[in-house]
């Protein structure tokens, strides 16, 4: 069984969701400091993503009244979702083929009752993934009881193998700062993933389409994708082994996951899923 583990980012892109279709299990990291994960920014993506109006990325945010990278993430909270957000999502999608039914979705997901961040981001996820057709088992950490104290990967591997993990599943930007024998000797096999991403068409029928802007929030791909197609796309990544060497290849990819709307210079093929041990499913 794999398990993926990450903060809680409000709304992701395409690639963070390919986590859960890699993993059986994903923990959402909330029992950690309020800062990104990848680049010690404050905030990053836990708040805040972007979509595409007028052609371009806009950057939308949901405030985290008395946020303080100081603080747990457990123990901060969203603020009331502004109307205005509503109607900016209105305003950037309402052409789209999927605006009908993804819409509802969003407003469920941004007027959720519990503003705790841990908890909306996983009804968002949960909420999403019922609309694609997947069955993903989701758990908060600080709701699980372990050693706390440890180095941030000792951590990972003592969540891991308290949830029956055979292997523990990372983004790409987790290969320079995570390393293959420490999980061997736990017994778990480590991953890495590199995510394939395509462009999909970001028009509405008979509009004239303009360049492709991508790494979006999951918005944008369930607006203008049908869930067939996202479920497809959510399948285009291979796993590399964590004691695979590092390369430039992979140094690209990992542009995916930084806090940066910028593409990377070349996109791999598509290939198999069944990389680093077996094939990843979601459960």
């Amino acid at each position: 069984m794999n398990i993926a583990i990450m903060q809680p980012y409000l709304l992701p892109h395409l690639g963070y969701f390919q986590l859960m279709h890699a993993c059986d299990e994903f923990l959402i990291y909330d029992d950690v400091a309020y800062y990104d994960d990848v680049a010690d920014i404050p905030r990053g993506y836990i708040n805040r993503n972007s979509v595409l109006l007028g052609g371009k990325a806009h950057r939308f945010t949901l405030s985290v009244p008395d946020a303080s990278p100081n603080r747990r993430i457990s123990e901060l909270s969203f603020a009331p979702t502004p109307q205005s957000l509503l109607t900016t999502l209105h305003h950037a999608y309402a052409k789209a083929p999927h605006y009908a039914e993804v819409m509802p979705l969003l407003q469920t997901i941004l007027m959720h009752e519990d503003r705790r961040i841990g908890a909306l981001c996983q009804f968002s996820f949960e909420t999403i993934c019922r609309y694609l057709g997947l069955e993903c088992r989701f758990a908060l950490t600080s709701e699980m009881d372990y050693e706390r104290s440890q180095s941030a990967q000792d951590r990972l591997i003592e969540l891991s193998r308290q949830r029956g993990g055979r292997g523990y599943v990372n983004s790409i930007g987790g290969r320079k700062l995570y390393r293959g024998e420490a999980f061997e000797q736990a017994e778990l096999r480590l991953s890495f993933l590199s995510s394939h991403p395509r462009d999909y068409r970001q028009a509405a029928p008979g509009a004239r389409e303009g360049e492709f802007v991508g790494s979006l929030s999951i918005i944008d791909v369930l607006m203008w994708c049908s869930p067939a197609d996202v479920v497809s796309r959510l399948a285009e990544y291979t796993l590399l082994s964590g004691d695979a060497p590092w390369g430039p290849a992979a140094e690209g990819m990992d542009q995916l996951w930084q806090p940066s709307l910028a593409e990377p210079a070349s996109r791999p093929l598509p290939s198999s899923r069944e990389a680093a041990g077996g094939v990843a499913t979601c459960h």
